[in-house]
């Protein structure tokens, strides 16, 4: 199989992260990868720019501009930095599609080798992985055999359609010859976020949710085999406020099936970019309950 062509296309879009950490020693720099995802406006990593004091975007073409971050979410490991440079729009997919099995590409400037970007290929190995790295918990990543490096992190996992479905992210270990990248939902809801209010707010309702299968509707004597199930609700939050109970399964937000707790997210985040609340579905103590 001969994906050239699509590697070639998408990596028109991939650039270098040069950093210059706060109190580094002259000459010391950091080095990690970004993809347009409009003009002006690309993705990467958290961790690749969080200790950076100066940052540039280069091209393999040695073209080169400042860059700034303008949205940083260490929850996501996901950061959206801003720059004069420009490089055509990658496509954005979505992670919700994804199968295992499918063959992804991650592309980037591994090793601080930035002479052109690199590419390895692989298929979907998993989908809604949940890890831990350090003190943090990250959710529904894509898991791959792409190999993924320190250098090419921040760099797009793309589909064979050449639509960006995750960010690569090499802090995120589980396993060997395993990478895993950040689905690219986040990076899509944090940008459009930012272009509406100019900042970007996880949303978050305030509860405490399990996915719902056949085996737990069976233990607890629910008559719905998909949703999610209510295990607890935080005092004061806007669950509560909405009438969120413990004990409700969410079938439904905005009319669309849920079936994990990170399309959930996606919904709501999806609610306060349009500025209105979400309608939620729920099944409750044997009725269907609109909140």
């Amino acid at each position: 199989m001969d994906i050239s062509g699509l590697v070639e296309k998408v990596a028109e879009s991939v650039v270098a992260v040069v950093t210059r950490p706060y109190e580094a020693f002259p000459g010391d720099f950091g080095f990690g990868t970004a993809f347009a995802i409009d003009t002006r406006f690309f993705a990467t990593a958290y961790h690749v720019v969080v200790s950076a004091e100066e940052m540039a975007l280069v091209t393999p073409e040695g073209e080169k501009a400042e860059g700034r971050v303008v949205v940083a979410d260490p929850a996501e490991d996901v950061a959206l930095i801003y720059s004069e440079l420009r490089a055509p729009p990658l496509r954005m997919g979505s992670a919700l599609r994804l199968k295992v099995g499918q063959g992804v590409v991650a592309i980037g400037y591994p090793l601080a080798l930035l002479d052109k970007p690199t590419a390895t290929f692989g298929i979907v190995s998993a989908v809604g992985r949940t890890l831990r790295a350090g003190d943090r918990v990250f959710e529904y990543l894509i898991q791959t055999d792409a190999a993924i490096n320190p250098g090419n992190s921040g760099g797009p996992l793309v589909n064979m359609e050449g639509e960006a479905v995750g960010v690569n992210s090499a802090i995120i270990a589980g396993a060997q010859n395993l990478g895993f990248a950040v689905p690219i939902d986040i990076v899509r809801i944090a940008y459009e976020m930012y272009r509406k209010y100019g900042k970007y707010v996880r949303p978050a309702l305030g509860i405490y949710l399990a996915t719902l299968n056949k085996a737990a509707a069976s233990l607890y004597g629910i008559p719905v085999e998909k949703g999610l199930l209510v295990v607890d609700v935080v005092p004061g939050s806007p669950a509560e406020e909405i009438g969120i109970e413990r004990g409700d399964v969410i079938i439904r937000v905005d009319g669309r099936e849920v079936h994990n707790v990170f399309e959930l997210r996606l919904h709501v985040a999806e609610a306060v970019i349009n500025r209105r609340r979400p309608s939620f579905e729920v099944w409750r103590r044997g009725r269907r309950v609109e909140l």
